[in-house]
């Protein structure tokens, strides 16, 4: 594939599918609401409770029921289109109900290397995976925690992590979120980087706020979610949904649980800062009721997603899937054909950002270097795949057809000189060799192609610059806040 600027904007030219008619989707919004008004959903922190009685809302203990015409009204102060930027000029891209953003893996544990060997994750590893973002054109957004640095302290770990993002990367990044104290420490060191006027008004990372479903959001994650948004930094809202485990085994009444919690949380980010930055986020894989285990790739998960993309343009907020899960132990076809399928499923139904589109296996306990290559290849099909069809030179390739005529062919004609490289994409990684080519090549597999295509663009990697002096800056606020953070507290 020809080297080619990083992914901008990609606006939405396909029509998405719609799983459910606006009747049903009427029926699940009103189960949804009846869920905040009957049953309430708990928010496990005292300032969160506080904030939603002096709204007025119905708040006994820790459970708060919210009538329908709150949050709606709190709904419609979220923007349904924000900007994203770095300190990269370039880098800019909106987030809007007709733009597709894709966002690398986060959170796993285990690494699987250069040597395809499956362990645990390191800080080099990390800092090897933000190498691998800046270089390929297929991401918007820094993955932050792409793979836990597990031989750094628990206590310091943002530290390191915001650190290689900010230094590895000229992105967009994710920050942390896990407790006011981790999320305080990533906006302090963002705005090392870019200042605090200019981050006062640019969005230059995100916090993803997961949910405890069922029907539960934490302090931990209310914590972040509030320093986040009071710093003008977008916030991703994502219930977890394991379908028939902590869901009921039931599509629609899933859905309906999900996004009871989801509009609890979105409607609650406008109550701490009406206007916020935020994305209607939701992770959802089935269970096997063999072995417990969450499975990636499924038609369920696939109709999921379908409807909640159509949830989230009935209320005019962007919305989140994961585009590249698989529960595969290793980059085979199984790992290809699950991640194919929740590609697919995400950019038919026009979800807004695509999580997760790189590296993804293991149900998210792998990140695979090989794998990381390959999605990021995807990411510029998919990309292709979502802009649609351009009618730009639609007359003059019918011109074409008038001069070649019957039993001629395209390959020496003008217009296909012109136009070939734009109408059709060359995949660099996928191998189109005759067998024989492939053999006299070494037989090499798609994992080795994809290991071998790491490691050089690892080694052919260049740090984007950074003022020595604010770099300087960094370093020594890594250094205070871990002296003053004590190795005890997790």
């Amino acid at each position: 594939m020809e080297k080619r600027p990083r992914v901008s904007t990609i606006k939405y030219g396909i029509k998405p599918v719609e799983a459910v008619t606006a009747e049903q989707l009427e029926r699940i919004h009103q189960a949804s609401l009846a869920i905040l008004r009957e049953i309430g959903i708990e928010f496990r922190d005292e300032t969160a409770i506080r904030q939603w009685k002096e709204a007025g809302a119905d708040v006994r203990d820790h459970r708060v029921r919210l009538e329908g015409d709150m949050v709606m009204d709190l709904l419609s102060k979220a923007p349904s289109r924000f900007e994203m930027t770095s300190r990269d000029p370039s880098q800019r891209f909106e987030i809007a109900l007709d733009t597709m953003t894709f966002g690398a893996m986060q959170g796993a544990p285990n690494i699987r290397d250069l040597q395809g060997v499956r362990r645990a994750s390191t800080i080099e590893d990390l800092r090897n995976m933000n190498r691998l973002t800046q270089m390929l054109p297929g991401f918007h957004i820094a993955g932050g925690f792409t793979c836990e640095p597990t031989d750094v302290a628990v206590p310091w770990r943002h530290l390191h992590i915001n650190h290689s993002s900010l230094v590895e990367t000229n992105m967009p990044f994710f920050g942390l979120t896990t407790g006011q104290q981790r999320a305080e420490d990533s906006i302090a060191m963002g705005r090392i980087i870019h200042g605090k006027e200019f981050m006062d008004e640019n969005a230059v990372m995100m916090g993803h706020v997961s949910g405890n479903s069922p029907l539960v959001w934490d302090a931990t994650m209310l914590e972040g979610l509030r320093a986040f948004v009071e710093a003008n930094q977008v916030v991703l809202l994502s219930p977890f949904v394991l379908g028939a485990a902590n869901t009921p085994a039931d599509i629609p009444a899933t859905i309906a649980q999900l996004n009871a919690e989801a509009l609890a949380a979105l409607a609650y980010t406008q109550l701490v800062r009406p206007g916020a930055k935020m994305i209607y986020g939701q992770y959802s894989v089935s269970v096997s009721m063999r072995s417990g285990a969450p499975m990636s790739g499924m038609p369920e998960v696939t109709l999921i997603n379908a409807v909640i993309g159509q949830m989230a343009r009935r209320y005019g907020v962007p919305w989140r899937t994961t585009a590249s899960q698989s529960s595969a132990k290793t980059f085979d076809a199984q790992s290809g054909y699950e991640s194919a399928v929740a590609y697919m499923s995400g950019a038919s139904a026009n979800a807004n950002l695509m999580m997760h589109a790189g590296g993804w296996d293991e149900a998210g306990l792998v990140c695979c270097m090989a794998k990381f290559v390959a999605d990021a290849e995807q990411n510029l099909l998919i990309e292709k795949y979502a802009r649609g069809i351009s009618f730009d030179h639609f007359d003059e390739a019918l011109e074409a057809v008038r001069r070649i005529g019957p039993g001629g062919h395209y390959l020496g004609d003008s217009f296909t000189l012109k136009h070939f490289k734009d109408a059709f994409i060359a995949p660099e990684i996928l191998d189109y060799l005759s067998y024989e080519q492939w053999k006299v090549k070494g037989s090499r597999d798609m994992a080795q192609r994809c290991r071998e295509k790491a490691g050089a663009i690892i080694a052919s990697y260049e740090q984007p610059s950074l003022d020595p002096a604010v770099r300087e800056e960094l370093d020594a606020f890594v250094a205070q806040r871990q002296e003053e953070i004590s190795p005890s507290i997790s």
